[in-house]
């Protein structure tokens, strides 16, 4: 275990290092800037009555740009490591291609996180200068969203050892931004069926649910604070399904012919 968390955090050292080369963080300090002049322009009409309009049009920018920037984050990872062959130097050292997964999982994780934290410190304090006031299920929202980050970057890194890169991507925008929808069709397509059967139950709780982790319209609407012991529920619900998408990844990867 000692031996496992020095490689990953070395690899995640090396994964920062490399996001600040590539200027990432400046995509997200450009993205920020935006929302800023976007709040500039509300200043000047003002927003008496358009509160809520103006939170939902914000989070929902912050939702998009996170996610997008997460999923390009994770598909990089091993497919970049391979294309400039620096996947060798690594493999030459005594580290297992899990170890090299665990650790480029946990560098997507720690760089989107980060990047969404920014976009969401933009988005209050924009939504601060217009004397907008959040409640404190702003806090569970950011807690649930950085799960939900970690969830996705084990999707799309499973993705990326089966899929060229574009098609990693493509897939995953599809699933990230249309796993809301999926589930309510199932429903929809069977509820005459009744809801209670298992087949069904089962189907639903195997796709993909990235909606799960998305309390933005909560915090836009203002409600109470969430009982503690569903976000409990829903952390043990990332970690698991997390797992089993990296699992599903290293089946793959440890026969990958390098």
């Amino acid at each position: 275990m000692t031996r496992t968390w020095q490689i990953t955090r070395a690899l995640m050292v090396a994964g920062l290092l490399e996001t600040v080369r590539r200027k990432d963080v400046y995509v997200v300090l450009i993205l920020s800037a935006l929302l800023t002049l976007g709040a500039a322009a509300f200043r000047v009409f003002g927003v008496q009555g358009l509160e809520i309009f103006v939170k939902d049009v914000a989070f929902s920018a912050v939702g998009i740009m996170s996610t997008v920037l997460t999923i390009l984050i994770a598909a990089r990872q091993i497919p970049e490591e391979l294309q400039r062959r620096t996947i060798y130097p690594l493999m030459a050292r005594p580290i297992t291609r899990g170890q090299l997964l665990l650790g480029k999982w946990v560098t997507a994780t720690l760089t989107a996180g980060v990047a969404f934290l920014l976009l969401a410190l933009a988005n209050l304090v924009l939504l601060v200068s217009l004397g907008i006031t959040l409640k404190p299920i702003f806090v569970q929202y950011l807690l649930l969203k950085l799960l939900g980050i970690a969830w996705l970057s084990a999707l799309v890194i499973a993705l990326s050892v089966y899929l060229t890169p574009p098609a990693t991507i493509t897939i995953a925008l599809i699933l990230a931004f249309g796993s809301g929808a999926f589930g309510r069709l199932l429903l929809m397509a069977h509820w005459e069926h009744g809801l209670d059967a298992l087949w069904l139950n089962l189907l639903y709780g195997i796709l993909p649910h990235y909606d799960y982790f998305d309390m933005s319209k909560k915090v836009v609407f203002d409600w109470d604070l969430a009982p503690w012991g569903v976000l409990l529920a829903m952390a043990g619900y990332a970690v698991l399904s997390s797992t089993a998408w990296l699992f599903v990844g290293w089946l793959r990867f440890r026969k990958q012919t390098l």
